[in-house]
């Protein structure tokens, strides 16, 4: 149950940064990267399921996956808007 529960969230997260669309969003590697690298890696959660190959998933991997998918529909699947500092925010408030 926890297991497929896991599964389904990392196939949300997945197709949620898969779908993105940048509308006027500016082209940057790093975050480009971090979301191939999140898409592949919550993909391969689904994959160990559906080939039954051996991995464990405990409640709190569900919390996290779960937590995340939220997050990233909060933003639309952006990912700079998650990585933004909050520094970085009061500064452009002020100006």
């Amino acid at each position: 149950m926890i297991m497929t529960l896991n599964a389904i969230f990392c196939l949300m997260i997945a197709v949620r940064l898969f779908t993105f669309d940048r509308n006027n969003c500016h082209y940057k590697v790093k975050y480009n990267w971090l979301a191939w690298l999140i898409i592949v890696s919550s993909a391969a959660v689904c994959l160990f399921l559906f080939f039954n190959l051996p991995h464990r998933t405990y409640l709190a991997q569900d919390v996290m996956s779960s937590s995340l998918f939220l997050y990233l529909l909060k933003s639309k699947g952006n990912i700079a808007i998650l990585c933004r500092s909050v520094k970085s925010d009061n500064n452009n408030n002020s100006q």
